[in-house]
């Protein structure tokens, strides 16, 4: 039986969560969530964006709880809508956008899709217009696995089949394989950036599509029409020798594309030239403006160790209780940040029969704490009673000038420390960055705007603000026409004085 064949049979059944032996080509005949429900995994804290092309215009149609999509395309009125040229958001976003209301199908929550507004990295993908290199849908997969056989990318997850093909590479998180990867902290999302950049160049020459590497693109809903050659989006779903679909951390994919993509490794000794200053009263008196800081970095240090591990466990239940009533403390948090805290806390912690921690013995424990003197306790003490590991500490110290220490259990390993640029460095990397862009945007016949040059900038792991960019635009000698007006002549301000 021919693969079309196999296809063909497999779309007759219609069967939506039966998944097919691979290499089977599945063509829904109407619009299928095996994809999207493989990526999204059923998070209940994350919305997935929808939104379709109509006379070649983009329209917003909603956002939906990934929880909720197995059963979406029930709906005929939604299937109806998103039956031609509809695409789905290939990560979970942060909420449903409550304040923006234009959106197509009232039945849906709004859409709110932005860089900024991810919260779970589904996976890793590349957008490959073959027709542009001479090749059809089943020439680009075989090229793909071509790469694959040469040992150059790690085999995909899944493929998506359209006019040109989407492969994806399914991740998960290492503490939890059953979740995809949260975007937290901003080294998380610098790795993710780097192997976009790496799996786009070994795919170059199959058609990678620069432009949708950023994280908050969209592909085509499989099952549903592309009306540029009128068929429907088919997928496949490759396996192992067990019949499990391929699924990567990003350590894994890391190794795979080590020649392409560059690693930070952890360093062996202290850097030279750091040493102590002997104290000083005036350093003492403007440390005292960073007090607050301290502890508000302290708390963004326990949320994060605590999502990184799925929650707290047995062992280090009551010392992070104990220093998140610290912090609350230092901080003057009010009756309601502290409930509203602690209950974040008490989330996903793991609680034996028998020995329960409630809100009401956290409450406790807050009220029986003491405001710190001092500074209160050091970072190291916080790092043994928490036990956290080099890796954990890695992460911690990704966006910190001072890294965050694992505890001394490990032996004295020492935590990533992440390179820094000069600001005339940063500055130039960033202005080169901006005119790239702005040439390439330009050379595809659109005219640049600030928000369109800084999206494509957060794709590549730089973030400068909006002003910064509107700056770098007009350095570059391609001014945004929304945000900038030409300055007046001398002749002109003789004219019309203010």
């Amino acid at each position: 039986m021919t693969l079309h064949a196999v296809g063909e049979l497999v779309a007759q059944l219609d069967v939506e969560h039966v998944r097919p032996e691979p290499p089977a080509l599945r063509q829904p005949r109407g619009p299928s969530t095996v994809v999207l429900d493989m990526l999204h995994r059923g998070m209940s804290d994350s919305y997935v964006p929808f939104s379709r092309k109509v006379d070649g215009e983009w329209q917003s149609v909603g956002s939906v709880p990934a929880h909720q999509l197995r059963g979406l395309f029930r709906d005929e009125a939604v299937a109806d809508a998103l039956n031609t040229d509809s695409y789905f958001g290939l990560h979970g976003m942060y909420r449903a956008g409550s304040y923006r209301t234009k959106h197509q199908l009232p039945q849906l929550l709004p859409e709110c899709r932005n860089v900024k507004s991810v919260r779970y990295l589904t996976c890793c993908h590349v957008d490959l217009d073959a027709y542009n290199v001479g090749l059809d849908t089943h020439g680009a997969v075989a090229a793909v696995m071509r790469l694959v056989d040469a040992g150059v990318i790690p085999p995909p997850s899944v493929f998506t089949l359209s006019r040109g093909v989407w492969a994806l590479w399914h991740l998960h998180d290492k503490m939890n394989p059953k979740e995809p990867l949260r975007s937290y902290p901003e080294s998380v999302m610098r790795r993710w950036t780097k192997l976009q950049k790496a799996l786009h160049v070994a795919c170059g020459a199959i058609g990678s599509d620069a432009l949708t590497l950023h994280c908050a693109t969209v592909s085509r809903i499989p099952g549903t029409v592309n009306s540029k050659n009128g068929r429907r989006v088919g997928y496949m779903i490759p396996a192992d020798t067990h019949g499990k679909a391929f699924s990567y951390t990003l350590d894994d994919l890391e190794g795979f594309l080590r020649p392409y993509v560059v690693v930070d490794s952890p360093a062996a000794e202290r850097p030279a030239g750091l040493e102590y200053r002997r104290k000083n009263n005036e350093y003492s008196r403007r440390g005292l403006k960073g007090w607050h800081g301290r502890w508000h970095r302290l708390n963004s240090v326990l949320a994060q160790l605590r999502d990184m591990r799925g929650g707290w466990k047995v062992g280090t239940r009551s010392a992070a209780i104990h220093y998140v009533a610290l912090t609350m403390r230092a901080l003057r948090a009010e009756p309601r940040k502290v409930q509203q805290t602690f209950s974040q806390h008490l989330e996903r912690m793991q609680q034996p029969a028998g020995d329960k921690l409630t809100l009401k013995d956290c409450l406790r424990v807050f009220n029986g704490t003491k405001k710190p003197k001092h500074g209160g306790p050091c970072h190291q003490t916080i790092a043994d009673a928490l036990h956290v590991t080099p890796d954990e500490a890695s992460l911690l110290s990704a966006d910190s000038k001072k890294p965050f220490p694992p505890a001394t259990s490990y032996g004295g390993a020492a935590a990533v420390i992440v390179p820094t640029l000069s600001k005339r460095a940063a500055a130039e990397r960033r202005l080169a960055a901006v005119r790239e862009v702005c040439d390439r945007l330009t050379a595809a016949g659109v005219s640049p705007t600030g928000t369109d040059v800084r999206a494509h900038l957060a794709a590549i792991g730089l973030h400068p603000a909006l002003a910064t960019v509107l700056a770098d635009m007009r350095k570059v000698g391609c001014p945004s026409r929304q945000c900038h007006r030409e300055k007046p002549t001398e002749a002109t301000r003789r004219l019309f004085p203010r």
